[in-house]
């Protein structure tokens, strides 16, 4: 029996000893204050969620209060790597429906970092941020003449704004930089496709028409997946089929997804990727210019809502604000004076609507 733990540890150790060597062989910077044994876990657990994990090497689910324990024990012993990890596994254990997306969004938002640390960092800086706040509070409720009643309502609520808010960006980053990363990709997909097909036209093999697309920076985020696509090939060893499917599982567009496994399918099947590329470069061009027109039609109609709401309405106001003025002793319903509601449209009202139009012109314009 003794000799079969033995071997089990020796096994044990040979695999992380491998896994410290991939690391190490292919450049991957390790993060300060992270363990050893918080990188192995952390690689672990992406092999699990990939399914490529041996099944004695899979963990089963611990009751939640032995959880809590081994996710705070690594705090008091200040080991601060243990409790990045220790937080992760505990929160995608627990909480799955809320952490598991944001995983799956910091793959696609292109986050350096495992997914796992991310998760372990947007908890304890919250839990940082809300404690700080803390403290910041009492002093202010200290030094200060607060009542009782507003002094402990300013204890309990602001730090937990303070930290909810801190949470609330940093769960939503990724899910917004997935997003904006998407719409770069759609917008510049259909010129970095007829660069492809211009390439492969030449009779150069996949690979290199994603060497020569990753670099071309004019293509935005295009060229950051064609980049990745490289990278599994250079630096992992993988074939380029192998280095697709990684990328498809990466990208955050539908577009892009589309258009690798053509040319995966293309490859495996020996098909003819020129035909290929220049088809999906007719049908992209065609999309983007389609998508542009309904885009200039949509800013047609909002032209006539701009022009009927922020500038006839506020000069028909104006102009009953002045009549009404001459008349003595007029005011509005509330008490409010109509100097004072003049100032107010002219100086605050109508810019602030203004700003209002122009931001959402500016969100939902299409992305280049």
């Amino acid at each position: 029996m003794k000799k079969k733990n033995l071997d089990k540890k020796r096994i044990s150790k040979k695999r992380e000893n491998i896994v410290f060597g991939l690391l190490n062989l292919f450049g991957f910077k390790k993060e300060s204050g992270v363990s050893p044994e918080s990188e192995v876990l952390q690689l672990k657990d992406e092999l699990d969620s990939l399914n490529l994990l041996p099944p004695e090497e899979k963990k089963s689910k611990k009751p939640f209060l032995e959880s809590l324990k081994e996710t705070v024990k690594p705090l008091l012993m200040l080991d601060f790597g243990k409790v990045n990890s220790a937080v992760s596994d505990f929160m995608c254990s627990y909480f799955p429906e809320y952490f598991k997306p944001l995983k799956k969004a910091v793959t696609t938002a292109n986050i350096s970092g495992m997914p796992g640390l991310y998760i372990g960092k947007t908890v304890i800086f919250s839990i940082v941020a809300a404690i700080s706040a803390f403290f910041v509070v009492l002093f202010r409720v200290l030094t200060a003449e607060y009542s009782m009643v507003w002094g402990a309502l300013s204890l309990l609520l602001l730090p937990l704004f303070t930290g909810f808010l801190i949470f609330l960006f940093l769960y939503l980053y990724p899910f917004q930089k997935t997003s904006g990363r998407r719409s770069n990709i759609d917008a510049n997909l259909p010129f970095a496709i007829n660069h492809m097909a211009a390439v492969t036209s030449s009779g150069a093999p996949p690979e290199q028409a994603f060497r020569m697309l990753a670099k071309f920076k004019e293509y935005g985020e295009v060229t950051a997946e064609a980049g990745v696509i490289v990278r599994q090939i250079d630096l992992f060893g993988e074939d380029i089929t192998s280095a697709l499917r990684h990328a498809v599982e990466r990208t955050p567009s539908e577009q892009m997804k589309e258009l690798l496994y053509g040319v995966l399918a293309i490859i495996e099947s020996g098909g003819n990727l020129r035909e290929y590329l220049n088809e999906m470069a007719e049908v992209s061009l065609f999309n983007y210019k389609l998508s542009r027109r309904r885009y200039v039609e949509t800013l047609s109609t909002y032209a006539d809502i701009y022009t009927a709401l922020l500038i006839a309405a506020p000069l028909f106001l104006v102009a009953i604000l002045a009549v009404m003025n001459i008349i003595p002793g007029s005011t509005l319903p509330g008490g409010i004076s109509i100097d004072m509601a003049l100032f107010m449209g002219v100086y605050i009202i109508i810019p602030g609507l203004n700003l209002f139009f122009l931001a959402f012109l500016t969100y939902t314009q299409p992305r280049t």
